[in-house]
This record gives structure tokens, sequence and C-alpha cells, in this order.
């Protein structure tokens, strides 16, 4: 009934892409919107919006304090100046990365600016290499591979047991608090501005010009080293440009919660140059839409009233929660959000519709919500959904300049992409780049994708899971990991928060349930343990209402590649260290079932075992 109400208009394009097919079967898909004339040098962004707009916030660091800490674009560019200059008379160059340790924050953003700006590369790291390990073996490999000049972290206290481990004479290491004895503190690098100096090291900035190396998730063996260039994430911003509603930073400035870290390709890339290009002002996210810590967002929205709300789709589980019971909070936030965005993982029809009929009530329009589909090597860009649209699980049509070409595997297709913002090779390691590249140069992603309507791709490509993580049952019939997952997640909401399916050689697929927040803290008041010493849920009531849901899906879903033969409902969080979950709340399927294999192995037993649940 809903979808009789209009959307909120967005001045966006309609897609508009040019398909040739092929006699093998394969299709070649570019969008026919030109890119044209992009920046050289990313830090034309903010340098033109400290010239037009000085005054104005760029970053917001939210807090419980009543007071924020407030960078205006005039001060981080000064900021970003002295920078400069110390790096400068302290022989940093082209040939000198620095590696960030530390999380998003105002010193983290000022010195990748003063470093990027004049061709000083950066790489930051996931804070779990410090902070979630035991021996430092990813840090170790990372600072190995790329040899930094310098290592910096915000607090010497937090990161000290890393900072012990790799501290060399080579290595100039800065903190901003508790700096060690021998360190630097990063107010030493606020020194006069040499602007003959800075400027001259600016313009030798180019396209080729190394700006960061980005390391992939690792999801097995060490993580990947990805390369970003100056072109890479000017092209991209170009991208994004085109496809966006025209900026007006004067009558309707752009103002964002944002949590993504800035060692992922989308925070880091996508989010913290498109908030400079936009000339608007980011506020620092203390939540992350992971229990006991959604309630700052939530908190912080109230206060922030931002203009676009974007994150992964376990973000508006919560978030819906929140709004339907309070409905002042529900009416600003839909108010003042003039589109809402997910990626890392597809949105669930159920969230989608939810957030549909919260809009209808309270502002009587229904709310656009767009997405895209990209990695790490191609700077957090490839497709995008940007137009009006009731669909989940779309990724949409390339962006101007990208080209796809999508190879047919079974009854889909693995989707492979070139272009400027795409990487041409991993960081010093040969071997993977001839591994992920086809003989046309484009980047084999290992993605597997659909068309929405076959009859007319413009109405854009479906994401259809990995291709690694398909896999055929015992009898050859062939489970879709990435169609199934959503089914299930819609099937058993409010209960999961998310699904990792089994089954590979098996006579019957199995599923873990990712419990939601809610079950957790209802088994927790069971006397569910604490400590992460029982790995299933045994709540009796617990598992029937899961078990209840999985009926009424099985008794719809009779073919053995979608009908469920046994359930565990996990009784402790996944983990970042082990792989099974990124930062920005990716699972990763094949590092769950490896990692959980003796539960796994209790699936599939004759016999079940207590917290298993079999409908076989």
């Amino acid at each position: 009934m809903t979808h009789s109400i209009p959307f909120r208009k967005l001045d966006r394009p309609l897609p508009d892409i040019s398909v040739i097919k092929s006699t093998d079967g394969s299709y070649r898909i570019k969008s026919n919107i030109a890119i044209g004339d992009y920046e050289k040098n990313a830090a034309a962004y903010w340098v033109q919006a400290a010239e037009e707009f000085p005054d104005r916030d760029f970053l917001v660091k939210c807090s419980e304090a009543e007071d924020w800490p407030r960078l205006t674009y005039g001060e981080a560019k000064v900021k970003a100046d002295q920078v400069s200059t110390w790096l400068i008379e302290n022989g940093y160059d082209t040939t000198t990365p620095i590696m960030i340790l530390s999380g998003n924050s105002f010193a983290h953003a000022l010195l990748s600016m003063g470093a990027l700006q004049i061709g000083v590369p950066i790489i930051p790291v996931s804070p779990s290499y410090s902070l979630m390990t035991g021996d430092y073996s990813k840090l170790k490999y990372a600072i190995e591979l790329t040899d930094p000049k310098m290592i910096f972290a915000e607090s010497g206290t937090v990161f000290k047991g890393a900072i012990d481990a790799i501290r060399a004479d080579s290595l100039d290491i800065v903190t901003v608090e508790d700096t060690p004895d021998g360190a630097v503190n990063f107010e030493a690098l606020f020194i006069a501005v040499n602007e003959k100096t800075v400027q001259k090291a600016f313009n030798r900035v180019n396209e080729q010009t190394l700006a960061k190396i980005l390391f992939t998730s690792g999801s097995t063996g060490m993580p990947k080293a990805v390369p970003n260039t100056h072109l890479m994430i000017c092209s991209s911003q170009k991208m994004h440009e085109l496809i966006s509603e025209p900026k007006d930073p004067i009558n309707n400035p752009t103002i964002v919660l944002d949590w993504l870290p800035w060692h992922h390709t989308y925070g880091g890339n996508v989010n913290f140059f498109g908030i400079m290009r936009q000339v608007g002002t980011m506020y620092l996210d203390d939540g992350k839409p992971i229990p006991g810590l959604f309630q700052r967002t939530i908190e912080n929205l109230k206060r922030v009233k931002p203009t676009r709300f974007s994150s992964v789709p376990t973000a508006f589980s919560f978030l819906l929660d929140a709004m339907e019971q309070d409905d002042d909070f529900a009416k600003t936030f839909l108010e003042q959000v003039r589109i809402c965005s997910y990626g890392g993982a597809a949105l669930s029809q159920e969230l989608f519709e939810r957030m549909q009929v919260l809009s209808i009530r309270h502002i009587g329009m229904r709310m656009p919500f767009g997405t895209g589909w990209g990695s790490t090597e191609t700077t957090g860009t490839g497709t995008a959904v940007f137009w009006e649209t009731d669909k989940v699980g779309l990724i949409g049509v390339p962006y101007s300049g990208v080209e796809i070409k999508l190879v047919p595997v079974s009854d889909k297709f693995e989707i492979r992409i070139k272009g400027p913002h795409v990487h041409t090779e991993y960081y010093k390691r040969p071997d993977l780049t001839d591994l992920y590249f086809d003989e046309e140069g484009f980047y084999i992603i290992g993605d597997a994708v659909k068309f929405e309507d076959p009859e007319n791709l413009e109405q854009g490509l479906v994401f259809s899971g990995r291709v690694s993580e398909d896999f055929k049952l015992a009898n050859g019939t062939w489970v879709e990991t990435g169609s199934l997952r959503l089914s299930l997640i819609d099937a058993l909401d409010p209960l999961a928060r998310d699904i990792v399916i089994a089954g590979h050689d098996k006579e019957y697929l199995s599923i873990l349930v990712v419990p939601s927040e809610g079950v957790m803290a209802r088994a927790q008041s069971f006397g569910h343990p604490t400590d992460g010493s029982a790995p299933l849920i045994l709540n009796d009531d617990l598992i029937e209402e899961i078990a209840q849901k999985v009926r009424v899906h099985n008794s719809r879903n009779s073919a053995k590649s979608r009908f469920v033969g046994a359930v565990a409902v996990l009784g402790t969080p996944l983990s970042v260290d082990r792989n099974e979950i990124t930062d920005k709340q990716y699972i990763n399927q094949s590092a769950v079932l490896e990692n959980r294999s003796q539960i796994v192995k209790q699936l599939y037993q004759d016999t079940p075992t207590p917290g298993v649940l079999s409908f076989k």
C-alpha cells in the first residue's frame, strides 16, 4: 500500500548506460554520462573550501560533554600547512610514508592533509592491528611491507604495546597525548608555515602521485596493500559528484554524522574527501552500530540533525527500533534527512519497508535509499543506485568513467571492473596483481551479480554474493548464499542480526544465527554468561521463537537450496581479530565457518546436541 506514495524528490540524473553483449555471453556496460575533468591533487577540495568558507565547521567531535570541539576549514588549512612545513623540514617526501595506528580524529585529519598535499603518502591501518591482537603480526607485516618513516597514534598509553613492539631508531613516533620518551608530541608539528616550500611541493603532486596505502580486511592470510593515487581519489570524487544532488553550500549545506573508519576506503576516501568537496560539516560519531554503542549515535542524531544518513544495514535495524519508540525523534530525523544510504551488505526488505511506514506517517513521503558497490581496490566506487526505487539488493549501474565486464558463471555473472579509480597493482606484490587482473586489465573482485530486469538493463544489477561463497550440496544442488542470507534475515526479523550459511558437500544446508542485541540481552537475563565461555545460546524460550520463524521460512521454501535443515544460535560475538567481522560490520562467512567448525560439526550430527535445532 505504501508504493503509491511518492518518494522525497531527488535532484539527480536517471541511469543512462551503454550495453554490449559478446558472443561468449559476457557483457560490457558503461555510463553515457561523460566524466569530464577532475582535480589532480586531492588537497584541492580543502584548499577551495577554506578559501570560500573559512569559518564553516569542517569537523565536529561528538562526545557526552555539552561542548563539542570544532575545527573550521580555515583552521584546518592553516594547521595542515604547518604540518606540511614540518614534514618537509624533517626530510619527508614521496618515499617516506606515515603510518596511522589510531582512528578518526582532528589530529588524524590534519596529519593526513598536511602529508597528502605535498605528496607524502599515508598508511591508515585498523586500530585492531594494535589493540586487538596478541602478537601484532598484522602490524609488523604492514610495517615491513610499506617501510614507513613515521608511526602516529592518538595516545601513547593506549597504543603503548604496539609502539613498544615495533619501535626502531628509523621510526619517528608521534602522539597527541601521553607522548613516550624520545617521541614527538603532535603539537610540535605546528610550526611557522614556509609558504614557498609548501607550494612548491604541492605543485609537484600529480595524478600518479601515491596518496595512501590501504589494507584490505585480510579475510584469508595477511591483508593485501592497495596503493591509492591522487588520480584514484579525484576521479572517484568526480564520479560521485555527477550522480549527486548539486551542492549548495550557502542555502543547503551538507551535514553528516559519520562513524565509518578512515582506514576503510568508503570512510577514508568517499566520505572524508566528499564532505570537503561539498563544503559540508562532518560530525565524528562516538557511537557505532554495535550493541551498547548505538545509543550514542541516537543521542548524536537528535542533536546533529543530519541532511543525509549513511551506514551499514545493522545501523538501520537499531535506528528503526529507536524511531518506532520515539515519535518526536522520528519526525525530526525524517524532516531533516533527504536520503538514506547503506553499504557493506544488502539492506533487508523488512527494514526498508519499516522506514517507509515511518516516513509516510511523519512527512507524507517515502524516504529514498541509495547504495552501491565497490571495494578498497576501486576507491570504494564502482556502481551506484541513485534513482528512486522500491528494490533492495540492487547495486545499480556504473558511474561515469567506469567500465564493467560481466562474465557468465552458472546462472549469474562474475563482475569485473576498470576505470581511473581502480588500482593497477597490489603494493609490492606482483604475484597478487597477476592473480586479480585479467588479460584486458579488468580487476577481478570475485563478486557475483544478476540483472534486476534482463529486458530493461537500466534497472541495474543485483548483488548475488561472492562467487567463492556459493556452494553445492551433496546432491549437486547449488546454494546461492547471497539471496538466501537476505531472505533468512527477513524471515528471522527482529531476532537475527545476520546469518552464516553452511552445507558445502552436505545433505542439507544449515545456518548459524548471529542474534540481535535484544536476543543477547534476553539471553543474559536468563543466565547466559557474558565472558564468552558459552558458544551457543541454550535458553529454550529463545530457541523456540527462532524455531517458529525458521519453520515458517521452510514452509515457503521446500527446495533443497533454500530449506534449512539445522540451526544454531551463536552465544559469543563475532571477532574482528579473527577476521569474522570487519570494522564496517561486514561478516566474513568463510572465517566464521572455519573458526567455529566445532559448531558446524554439531549441525550435522545424527543426534542433535543442546542448542542445535533440527528440521530434517
